[in-house]
């Protein structure tokens, strides 16, 4: 109900409500229409006792949905005296004048608690004008974000709570540019710290995330988070944990040097194609290699004949399981267990053709080391198939791939129509998790338990994973990583390939969450460092990832554009390079503002003039000698209504006439100690400052020092601007410019960080030199730049 309190004599209206409790939290809101900045305290009250208090500052959508104020008047009670479950209380709200007048009632539930499974993160962290989140919790560190929804320069202090004693507290004060970019406090809100180790003991533990200096909790409920060490990733891990029964071999004659296994269900389009490509007519160098090629079909509808099935080669067996489970593990192992081969390749998905080499370089790699393991990478035909399948990709269309690159006729033409999976730039140096063509010594196979048939779910879930690491572990010198081999994973119906996004994910959880309760830890891949590379480039397409969108493929599947991942899709190498061909091309001096060139990338004024519509100067300040620069900004103050707001530009020659009337010439060399006294002077009653700094010259030491003068300007929130950061190292090589080099020294030791979130069009011509400041918060009339340095102000006391 809600009940507003206006009585004589009264000089506030109170109005509330109690939403009910629920996981033993009490929730509500209360607020004060007439003076909706004050606080409202709420007050628990079991019969004559009160059991709690609590300010109602909560941020809830809903209530700023209604119009309250800007929605903090929110309370969230957490009730921890188990006496009071079961039990009605009275809630009041307390006004200015002290006078308690109830809200409501409701009855106290069983707190929430943790069944065993941990909790899923990110966790809200809500409390009193504090919004933030709990973004991981194990490996020995706790990471997250909170900050403050005023305008509260204080970062917040958190307090993590065991059974009601405080284990660790943090300072959630880092800066992060992804919060900087959601516009989240002023980016330095962040935590990421090492949990005690006397609570890393991989057990599940009951935590309370608390507001240090309050003590009111920031969750909706207790979580459970699993604690495990914090230890590298390889370093540690048990093989024994690892290991499962081993297979017990057949004793196979006459024995050969290679048994392939490929598993497939109801995939005849796509097995004809993997199996072309494991015959001898099709892979490349392999003499008179004896191998064989065992086809299990796992209960397809209708089923593989054996007739088509050797119609590929003598070598080829087709193999039909009396029972087939929804897991090939167990067949894949039994099949093993038979195999005649010295060695064994595991491909547990019979979609993927290889490439017409990966028999030769394996067995390079082999006779390097007799004892080696040996994988492919994966690829997608046509792409991202996850996506793909989403907007109307269909197997007629991949058909249509397939014979524009006269398919079987050469195979490393599948580089022309494929992409990697994960679409790394660098899609041979990245790390694997897991390969669909995984040669083993065949006993080692056995030996170490072969494919873990605990993963029983449809598909085997993580088992390849699984088999992978185990292998990768047991073997001192890791993994063979072949190069410029892979197979090519062709379009059908998988588990987690070609279904939606949603649908992908909520597998992959399930199937991780599988292989948490089966080995007792997160699945962890191997390291980099644990998988030797080896092999040849022998089509230039293997290596030109980025050249795969100008391919005239023309299949016409969609209207729609995909939702690309910059950092995946176009690495700080790929922007480092893009950034330096602008510059050395000079297309920036073509930029115009109204007719007027201006020499900057058009997303640089589009920047500056978000940023001064952002934080209204009342000055701004300038080194740029371009005219174009000085227009353009006074356009973008007329146009944003900053009649009052001036501009200074530094120059060292008075020009002839100005653009407009609020431009005022600083004539003089822009590090000259007069015009810096001159610039502090003219700046001195503005609240807030933007400088855009235009080196005058290329030494780091100078630069820095030159930065550092100018910082003194800007002001709390602000911006400097370093133009044309792209003309000097290391964009352009041979340049005694080390722009990059003064801009980190600079930002080391300032109040300053990077605000990458102002270059996120790429073409820019000023890379890391949107530079914010984020500490101290005082007008520039009152700055006193000493206080950036507080170390040496304690020093000198």
């Amino acid at each position: 109900h809600m009940t507003p309190s206006e009585q004589p004599g009264r000089s506030f209206v109170v109005e509330g409500r109690v939403d009910g409790c629920s996981g033993g939290r009490l929730r509500g809101w209360a607020w004060c229409p007439g003076d909706p900045g004050a606080e409202v305290l709420v007050e628990v009250v079991a019969g004559s006792a009160v059991v709690a208090t609590y300010t109602a500052t909560d941020f809830r959508g809903d209530l700023l949905a209604a119009g309250m104020h800007d929605g903090c008047c929110g309370f969230s009670i957490r009730i921890a005296d188990p006496t009071l479950v079961g039990a009605t209380v009275q809630v009041h709200a307390i006004g200015a004048d002290g006078v308690r007048i109830p809200i409501g009632e409701a009855a106290i539930d069983e707190p929430a608690r943790g069944a065993g499974s941990t909790a899923l993160m990110p966790v809200a962290i809500t409390g009193h004008r504090i919004v933030g989140y709990l973004d991981a919790c194990g490996d020995g560190k706790v990471r997250g974000w909170a900050a403050r929804t005023d305008e509260s320069a204080e970062s917040v202090r958190l307090a993590f709570f065991e059974n009601g004693r405080k284990v660790m507290e943090t300072d959630a004060h880092r800066w992060r540019n992804d919060l900087a970019n959601m516009r989240q406090g002023n980016g330095s809100c962040g935590f990421d710290d090492p949990i005690p180790e006397n609570l890393c003991d991989g057990l599940v533990h009951e935590w309370d995330v608390r507001d240090a200096d309050t003590g009111l909790s920031l969750l909706a409920a207790p979580i459970n988070v699993l604690l495990r060490p914090g230890v590298p990733r390889d370093q540690g891990r048990s093989l024994k944990s690892q290991a499962i029964p081993a297979l017990a071999r057949e004793n196979a004659e006459p024995p050969l040097r290679l048994s392939v296994v490929v598993n497939f269900y109801n995939m005849k389009r796509e097995a004809a194609r993997t199996l072309t490509s494991l015959s001898r007519e099709y892979q490349r160098g392999i003499g008179d290699l004896a191998y064989e090629v065992l086809c299990i079909d796992n209960g397809s509808t209708p089923p593989l004949e054996e007739e088509w099935i050797r119609g590929f080669g003598p070598e080829f067996r087709l193999i039909r399981p009396e029972h087939c489970d929804p897991s090939p593990c167990g067949v894949i192992n039994e099949v093993a267990r038979q195999a005649r081969g010295e060695y064994v390749a595991i491909m547990i998905d019979g979609a993927h053709v290889l490439t017409p080499g990966v028999f030769r370089e394996t067995f390079a790699a082999i006779e390097a080391d007799p004892d080696a393991v040996v994988a492919l990478r994966h690829w997608f035909v046509g792409g991202d198939q996850r996506w793909l399948s989403e907007v109307g990709y269909t197997r007629e269309q991949e058909d249509v791939l397939f014979e524009r690159i006269h398919w079987p006729a050469d195979g490393y033409q599948l580089f022309h129509v494929g992409a990697p999976i994960g679409e790394h730039v660098d899609p041979w140096l990245v790390g694997m998790i897991e390969s669909n063509f995984l040669v083993l010594p065949t006993q080692f196979y056995c030996d170490i338990g072969g494919l873990d048939e605990a993963f029983d779910e449809p598909g085997a879930g993580f088992a390849n994973l699984d088999l992978f690491v185990r292998a990768g572990l047991s073997l001192e010198e890791g993994v063979v990583g072949l190069v410029g081999e892979a197979t090519f994973h062709q379009f059908h119906g998988g588990t987690t390939t070609n279904v939606s996004d949603d649908e992908k994910d909520s597998r992959v959880r399930a199937y991780a969450n599988k292989y948490m309760r089966i080995r007792g830890e997160d699945f962890v891949g191997l390291e980099p460092a644990r998988i030797k590379l080896r092999g040849v480039i022998r089509d230039k397409s293997a290596m030109a990832t980025r050249d795969h969108t100008l391919l005239p493929l023309k299949l016409g599947v969609t209207r729609r554009v995909r939702q690309g991942i910059p950092d995946l899709h176009f690495d700080d190498g790929a922007r480092t390079y893009l950034q330096s061909a602008y510059a050395e091309s000079g297309l920036y001096r073509q930029t115009e503002w109204m007719g007027q060139r201006v020499a900057l990338a058009p997303a640089d004024l589009l920047s500056i003039q978000a940023i001064i519509v952002q934080q209204q100067p009342d000055h701004v300040v300038t080194t740029s000698t371009d005219p174009g620069v000085t227009a353009f900004l006074a356009s973008v103050l007329d146009a944003a209504g900053l009649q009052r707001t001036r501009i200074s530009c530094v120059a060292r020659t008075a020009p002839a006439a100005q653009a407009s009337p609020r431009i005022q010439v600083v004539v003089g060399d822009p590090g000259d100690p007069a015009v810096l006294a001159q610039l502090a002077v003219e700046v001195a009653d503005a609240e807030s400052t933007l400088v855009l700094y235009e080196p005058d010259t290329g030494d780091a030491a100078t630069l820095t020092a030159r930065l550092q003068a100018y910082a003194r300007l800007v002001s709390y929130r602000s911006y400097l601007v370093f133009l044309g950061s792209a003309c000097g190292q290391p964009w352009l090589g041979y340049s005694s410019n080390w722009y990059l080099a003064a801009i980190r020294a600079f930002v080391a030791d300032s109040p300053f960080v990077i605000d990458e979130s102002w270059t996120r069009q790429w073409v820019t011509l000023c890379p890391s030199g949107y530079l914010r400041k984020v500490d101290g918060r005082t007008s520039s009339l009152a700055y006193d730049h000493s206080l950036d340095n507080f170390d040496e102000l304690l020093r000198s006391c």
